[in-house]
């Protein structure tokens, strides 16, 4: 930790709550994060009770290995991911509880797009006719939760 600054101390040795940290490429975000965490559980917080966020998924496998490079057993255990990665993580644990199957897929604006042109092209309707934009629109208004098997009828 001798190569950390002061802000980068205080976050590394703030273990209780959250620490939101904001920095440029390059600045040591990772390793400040690394060595927090590696505090936290010397300081006996149980690894499963960590969650680290990351925007990319490059960045989570990184934080991913080197947490495992340096605390070894119980790395494992600790929650890093992306926001998406994360909160679909948690949607599958818990889907059945919403009424849901885990098995769930979740479809971007793309995926949407060329799903309903392969149902179009598949029913022989001529997209000039009903442009998939005009089909996705309503199924985004469509309260799947008022369907009890969890998927359209």
């Amino acid at each position: 930790m001798s190569n950390l600054n002061d802000k980068q101390l205080q976050a590394v040795n703030t273990i209780e709550g959250p620490v939101l940290i904001l920095a440029g490429a390059g600045s040591g975000k990772t390793t400040v994060l690394i060595e927090r965490i590696a505090n936290m559980i010397s300081k006996g917080i149980n690894p499963w009770n960590i969650l680290t966020i990351t925007f990319t998924n490059k960045a989570a496998n990184e934080i991913k290995t080197r947490i495992n490079n340096k605390i070894g057993q119980g790395g494992e255990a600790i929650w890093a991911g992306t926001f998406h990665s994360t909160c679909v993580r948690i949607l599958r644990r818990d889907a059945e509880r919403l009424g849901y199957k885990s098995g769930f897929a979740i479809y971007d604006t793309a995926d949407q797009t060329t799903l309903i042109k392969d149902c179009i092209k598949e029913l022989g309707i001529n997209d000039k006719d009903f442009p998939p934009k005009s089909i996705i629109i309503p199924f985004s208004n469509i309260n799947l939760k008022s369907h009890q098997s969890g998927y359209l009828s």
